[in-house]
């Protein structure tokens, strides 16, 4: 049975947490000229780094994706965002807990495909220069962001993992990371993309095209010093 909810985080964790962030965003900086596309449990692993010493609901909640049946609460546990809408369910929704696996091993293999692509055009150990190769780092990195928040794969977290691979896709090109990862951004533009980013039933689809206009602009700040 589904539950306790866990939405937000406990106030007197807010510091361990950011320092937990930053500590795996070291991490990621120095494995990143290795290449390696993270695996399922090194995701799972991301999200219980991030909560490492915290006080959560459930403590198996850390690492473990909604519909996991080794975590009982964590089985039907369903997430939205916004206010309910008509059909009683709310604004936007991830996808079914049932689903939530499947979504991400899916999203994993569209990464690995993505970076086969772009790889060979910005070798490991640089860094992308010309204005098509930025542009489609920022596309990538909006992508993976707007896929995670869209299957929404834990019961909290989910924004500041999707800015961990937000992150990650960044590193691996050499980049800086600039979308921030906790506190999350404070433009209103970064909070309306991630919310088009979800889906609603029947189909669970997304809609990324805000959010590649804000990681766009956000690299491009970053690059150029503004």
């Amino acid at each position: 049975m589904p539950g306790p909810v866990w939405d937000h985080d406990d106030p007197a964790d807010s510091q361990r947490v950011i320092h937990n962030i930053d500590r795996l965003v070291w991490s990621l900086a120095g494995q990143a000229r290795g290449r390696q596309v993270p695996s399922l449990a090194v995701v799972r692993r991301w999200h219980a780094a991030c909560y490492a010493g915290c006080t959560l609901p459930i403590p198996g909640y850390a690492g473990r994706f909604r519909g996991d049946s080794r975590v009982p609460e964590l089985v039907g546990y369903e997430v939205g965002v916004g206010a309910l809408q008509t059909d009683g369910m709310p604004y936007r929704v991830g996808v079914p807990s049932a689903d939530v696996r499947a979504a991400v091993r899916r999203l994993l293999t569209q990464i690995r495909s993505a970076v086969r692509v772009l790889d060979p055009q910005v070798p490991a150990g640089h860094r992308p220069t010309a204005q098509a190769e930025l542009e489609t780092v920022a596309s990538l990195a909006a992508a993976v962001h707007g896929e995670w928040i869209r299957i929404h794969p834990y019961a909290n977290g989910n924004g500041r993992t999707a800015r961990l691979w937000a992150a990650w896709v960044a590193l691996r090109y050499g980049l800086p990371v600039f979308v921030r990862v906790k506190p999350r951004p404070a433009d209103a533009d970064y909070a309306i993309s991630s919310r088009m980013s979800m889906g609603r039933p029947p189909d669970f689809q997304g809609d990324h095209r805000a959010a590649g206009l804000f990681f766009a602009d956000m690299l491009a700040r970053a690059v150029n010093g503004r």
